[in-house]
């Protein structure tokens, strides 16, 4: 009787014509903090919760091919065989440079490895060595090579690759320290108009550039536990609306009516990352950036003035709108990218810098393993 009963609910299951309940208690979760929508746990827009999908990613699969694998490995390559004596990694422009050498930090990161431990880990232990040596009495983290314009965005690469490396090197008891006294030259260094510019100083205006990866340590600093004034952000954010045009670009100044899509991304990424995903402005600045990688063709971005600094930002801002705007965003740009890879596995820009620009080239392929806090969603 009991085989009976068996048979019987085998076939009332196989035959009958409503679907089976899918009771994968991952995807019910999913499924309910869906319907809750985007969460805080507190007051704090830097600790906006979204719902987990209900599909996994296959972005991984379907966008690290071979001959991306191959490219990567590649830039780093030519990366861990460009560093110095010293540590640092030096451009064309930018000798023993604090910001081109935390770029490089988060190349080799970007792949998997991590302060001491992985294929690079020495080469970015090294690298934070310099980071950390290079520290001056103001909290400012530049050296030698810096911008002649000003250390800021030095500094701010600096700062968020120290970060992301915090809790990996306990044996560097002073990173603290040095986190605290960098947000506060930060602070102490935002204009009246409420952004930043390249210099430390409260006198002036300030661009949109600098201004949002200012933002982007700070939210990155309160991830971590750091405090940092909320009024300082509110008028960053503030500054960052103001520069937005209707079409979806943001100026570089306000002032300025200079804008392109670089632009756009870093205007996305000041909104996203303090929790005001559903900011009006975001849905036109990506579409705007969607357009115009469509638009043009490869040899058309080739040319383009700093194109890979500019898809770095492209990058993080479409990988934050999701799938459907990142993916075919990401192809693109690696058809541009091969375009550029010379033979040693380098990338430049116009003035024939080859290491910040393999740096974010590799961080760009590399997005899809999601190792680097910088791609969230």
């Amino acid at each position: 009787m009991f085989h009976i009963c068996l048979l019987l609910a085998f076939f009332s299951s196989a035959f009958s014509e409503e679907p089976a309940a899918d009771n994968n208690p991952d995807r019910l979760l999913a499924e309910k903090e869906a319907k809750q929508g985007p969460t805080f746990p507190g007051s704090d827009p830097a600790f906006l919760v979204l719902p987990r999908p209900t599909e996994r990613s296959r972005q991984a699969h379907e966008l690290l091919t071979e001959e991306v694998k191959q490219m990567n490995e590649r830039a780093l390559t030519f990366l861990a065989n460009s560093q110095d004596a010293d540590g640092s990694w030096s451009d064309a422009q930018f000798p023993s440079n604090t910001g081109t050498t935390a770029l490089a930090c988060l190349a080799f990161m970007a792949e998997g490895s991590r302060p001491r431990i992985g294929k690079y880990g020495q080469n970015i232990d090294r690298g934070l060595e310099f980071l950390l040596k290079n520290v001056q009495s103001s909290g400012v983290i530049a050296g030698k090579g810096s911008n002649q314009y000003g250390p800021m965005y030095e500094h701010a690469y600096s700062m968020l690759t120290i970060l992301y490396a915090y809790g990996d090197m306990p044996w560097r008891t002073q990173s603290r320290d040095v986190i605290s006294r960098g947000i506060q030259a930060m602070l102490k260094s935002q204009r009246l108009d409420g952004g930043w510019r390249y210099q430390f100083s409260r006198e002036g205006h300030s661009d949109m550039s600098v201004t949002a990866n200012v933002l982007w340590v700070l939210r990155s600093a309160k991830k971590c536990g750091f405090t940092v004034s909320q009024e300082a952000i509110d008028k960053g954010i503030k500054f960052v609306e103001e520069c937005a045009n209707p079409d979806g670009t943001f100026r570089y100044r306000f002032w300025g009516i200079h804008a392109s899509p670089s632009l756009a991304g870093t205007g996305i990424i000041a909104l996203c990352n303090h929790g005001k995903i559903d900011h009006q402005l975001i849905p036109t600045a990506r579409d705007r950036i969607e357009y115009d990688y469509r638009r043009y063709t490869v040899e058309d971005l080739k040319e383009r003035r700093y194109f890979i600094y500019g898809a770095f930002y492209a990058s993080l801002a479409m990988h934050m709108c999701g799938d459907s705007y990142w993916i075919p965003w990401h192809k693109k740009v690696v058809e541009v990218f091969k375009s550029m890879q010379r033979k040693d596995g380098e990338f430049f820009d116009q003035h024939d810098n080859t290491v910040y620009t393999s740096a974010m080239a590799a961080v760009v392929m590399q997005a899809p393993l999601g190792y680097l806090p910088i791609y969230e969603r």
